[in-house]
Order: structure tokens, then C-alpha cells, then sequence
């Protein structure tokens, strides 16, 4: 394929989504991860392009732009969805009635929150307001919606007193979305507000379980959560790479690929 004919492809999605992934580029394309890398830096040249971590957004600004490396919400919300769907219907398994539940920030973890309809009854806290609009609809959920500072785009609430409500609850579980896997590192975040509040959620949690698509693996955000087989139970999608696989087996990680 041309270097133009690439370049219009992408062009052309993100006319309707705002964001490509790297990965998504590459396979609308048929092309390599160093042909799309330049062929991003050119359109980024040229204006018609705005690179940020993990791929493009539109040169035009969506209607709710992003604070930060870290795309917003409705960025985000339908990047690999089938996916993130799989991992909530997962996640919902584990679940049983009459169980306390907290649950961080992130469309995956929001996506979860939306089968919770019909599990009687359940005890949830969170400081994610997506999350808390769905849940606030069903007659079987008792909802406590964690207060704090206003994280902009990303309709999360946390700071000092988030933390000091959490350090009061013992949750059954708790779900967390994150922004990035590494072997060495662990599980990290962009912000440093919601790093603080999935400490406070993990360490007041009989079992603690991260949420999050294989695109999370082997990036690197800007603040660690804590150690990659600190966490109970990691369930992620089948995309997983054999390579990553093996990382987490080597790594002796309890996980879920779904």
C-alpha cells in the first residue's frame, strides 16, 4: 500500500473515532509498527494528526479534550470494547450476593458496573462518577459514591478525603482499571490522584482484581501501583501475545485471558 493511501486510511477513521491505536493502524493498513511510527510523525507534521501515547487522535479536538498523555474517557471508552465487554462479563463471575464491592476509575471497570443489575443485593463504593450513574439506576445495589476532587475527563473523584473514606471500608473486592503493565515495574497510572486511591481501595480489599486490555501491556505510565504479583487475580483479553503469556506464567501472575 502507498504511504498516501495509508495515510488516508487513518485519516479517514479517525473522522469517526477521534483516537487509533498504534496496533489498529497497523492492521487497518497492513503495515509495520516503524511504517505507521512515521507515517504518524509525517500527518503530525502536516496538522492533520495530534500524536499522544499509543497512537493518533484527530487534529480537531473532540468535544471533551484530555488533560495529560492519558486519553479521556470518551476517547477511551470504545477502544478495544468487545474486549473490555469479555473481561467485565469475567470479572462478574467472581461476584455473589450480598457482597461489598469497590470499584476504581476506567471504562473497563465501567463496563462491569453495567452487569450488576441482577446480583442481590450488593454494597458498592466508588469514586468513578460513570460507574456510579449506572449503578445509581439499579434497585438492588446500595451505592456509596466516594467524595473528592474532581479529576477533569476522566470523572473520577479522589484526594485526601477519597482515601480517608476508603481507609474506613473492608471491602469483599475491589476492581481496578490501569494504565500500564510492565514485568519489572508492575501495574501504573497517569495520575497520581487515582494512585493513591487504588492503594487505599487494594489494601482494604479482601481480594484485589486488575482489570485491563492487552494494550496496557508493556507501556509505561507515570506512577506504580504497586509490584505485578501484588494484585490477586489480573484478568485481561485473549489478545494477549503468547510472549506476554509466558511473562506472566514466568512471573507466577494468577490471570484470567478471556
Amino acid at each position: 500500500m502507498l504511504k498516501q493511501q495509508r495515510q488516508d486510511l487513518i485519516a479517514r477513521e479517525l473522522k469517526t473515532r477521534n483516537f487509533i491505536s498504534m496496533e489498529e493502524a497497523m492492521i487497518l493498513t497492513d503495515s509495520s509498527r516503524s511504517t505507521i511510527r512515521r507515517d504518524m510523525s509525517e500527518m503530525e507534521e502536516d496538522g492533520r494528526i495530534i500524536r499522544i501515547r499509543g497512537g493518533a487522535s484527530s487534529a480537531a479536538p473532540p468535544i471533551v479534550a484530555s488533560e495529560g498523555p492519558e486519553p479521556a474517557f470518551v476517547v477511551r471508552q470504545d477502544l478495544y470494547l468487545d474486549e473490555k465487554q469479555r473481561i467485565a462479563r469475567a470479572a462478574y463471575e467472581l461476584i455473589h450476593e450480598n457482597e461489598t464491592l469497590l470499584l476504581g476509575s476506567g471504562t473497563t471497570v465501567c463496563e462491569l458496573s453495567k452487569l450488576l443489575n441482577d446480583i442481590n443485593p450488593l454494597y458498592i463504593s466508588t469514586n468513578d462518577l460513570m460507574s456510579a450513574m449506572v449503578l445509581a439506576e439499579y434497585p438492588n445495589v446500595n451505592l456509596t459514591v466516594l467524595g473528592g476532587s474532581l479529576r477533569k475527563n476522566h470523572y473520577s473523584l479522589n484526594g485526601y478525603f477519597t482515601g480517608q473514606f476508603i481507609e474506613q471500608m473492608h471491602a469483599d473486592r475491589c476492581f481496578l482499571g490501569i494504565d500500564a503493565v510492565d514485568k519489572e515495574i508492575g501495574y501504573m497510572n497517569f495520575s497520581v490522584e487515582e494512585l493513591q486511591t487504588n492503594k487505599a481501595m487494594i489494601r482494604n480489599s479482601r481480594q484485589s482484581v486488575i482489570l485491563c486490555d492487552h494494550s496496557k501491556f508493556d507501556m509505561v505510565a507515570f506512577v506504580s501501583i504497586c509490584r505485578i504479583t501484588e494484585i490477586d487475580l489480573l484478568i485481561t483479553g485473549r489478545e494477549l501475545s503468547e510472549e506476554h503469556r509466558h511473562m506472566l506464567d514466568e512471573a507466577g501472575v494468577n490471570y484470567l485471558a478471556v
